[in-house]
């Protein structure tokens, strides 16, 4: 745990909001493997290029991770695919070795990009290679394996990467003393499987905000929102991604609170979750009554 900053007015807090990735689902072992694949099968696959090595490391996850404009991990694919196919248009080598950037050569790349609009920006720079939409349903293919409904199939994958997740809170979110939300990047079909992995299949739909709703981060519009429906006013935001930061930042109040190590200059930073709830005293308050969460809507 690190707090450098005592005075960040925790006592306000009426509102525990979670992003998904990172914080309540350990996702090291699905979504960038759903990224990697995706590279590997858009450079062979639908641009016919030669594929001879991996491409994608970690290190490409965290750099795009500290950008406030990618807070949907297929656009990071598919992102890194069209700067790569971009560089194999000029140099007329097919393999992607040749062409995919360096995480250095990444982290310079997005400096130019913008923190809101990184679709666009990527379009007119680089171009659109594969057709985003296409892409984007191969990822989802690659996710949700048996769950997808796609009606084009890119793999014979029977079982989607979704599986190598494991959930990273251990509890049920009415055994938390104030009301819950959820602010993420995921799409609902998505969510629903993280809320299966965490045992919340009651979660209250109108507590999540996910792009569905036409809001995305780091718009702080998702906040304002939930706010809303709880009757609440000052949340404290579990997050562990620079998008999850800026959203915050940008809705004028509240506190956030830095899961894992992408973000480590965060003056609140905990490794986990669990060890966030405890340390900042939430695991420790007194629920009243039988029924769930101090001042919680049902």
């Amino acid at each position: 745990m690190r707090n450098r900053n005592p005075g960040l007015r925790l006592e306000e807090g009426d509102l525990l909001v979670f992003d998904v990735d990172g914080v309540l689902i350990d996702t090291r072992r699905s979504y960038p493997s759903v990224i990697r694949a995706a590279i590997q099968l858009g450079w062979r696959q639908m641009l016919g290029l030669k594929t001879d090595c991996t491409g994608f490391s970690f290190e490409h996850f965290r750099v795009s991770k500290r950008h406030p404009g990618f807070t949907d991990d297929y656009d990071i694919a598919w992102a890194l695919l069209s700067v790569a196919a971009a560089r194999a248009r000029v140099s007329k080598d097919p393999r992607l070795s040749r062409s995919m950037p360096s995480p250095e050569e990444w982290e310079s790349t997005l400096k130019e990009f913008p923190p809101a609009g990184v679709v666009a920006h990527t379009c007119s720079r680089f171009g659109d290679p594969v057709g985003r939409g296409r892409f984007r349903a191969m990822c989802e293919e690659l996710y949700l394996g048996e769950h997808f409904c796609g009606r084009e199939k890119f793999t014979a994958l029977k079982r989607g990467l979704w599986h190598q997740e494991k959930p990273l809170l251990n509890m049920h979110w009415r055994e938390l003393p104030l009301p819950v939300a959820i602010y993420t990047g995921r799409f609902l079909p998505e969510l629903e499987l993280a809320l299966i992995r965490l045992g919340w299949e009651d979660f209250p739909p109108d507590r999540a905000v996910t792009p569905e709703t036409g809001i995305s981060k780091p718009s702080p519009d998702g906040f304002s929102r939930l706010c809303e429906v709880t009757g609440t006013h000052f949340p404290v935001y579990f997050g562990d991604t620079e998008s999850d930061r800026e959203s915050l930042r940008r809705f004028g109040r509240g506190v956030f609170v830095s899961i894992g190590g992408m973000l480590p200059e965060e003056p609140l930073r905990f490794e986990t979750v669990e060890e966030a709830l405890a340390g900042l005293g939430f695991l420790n308050r007194k629920v009243s009554g039988g029924s769930g969460s101090t001042g919680c809507a049902r």
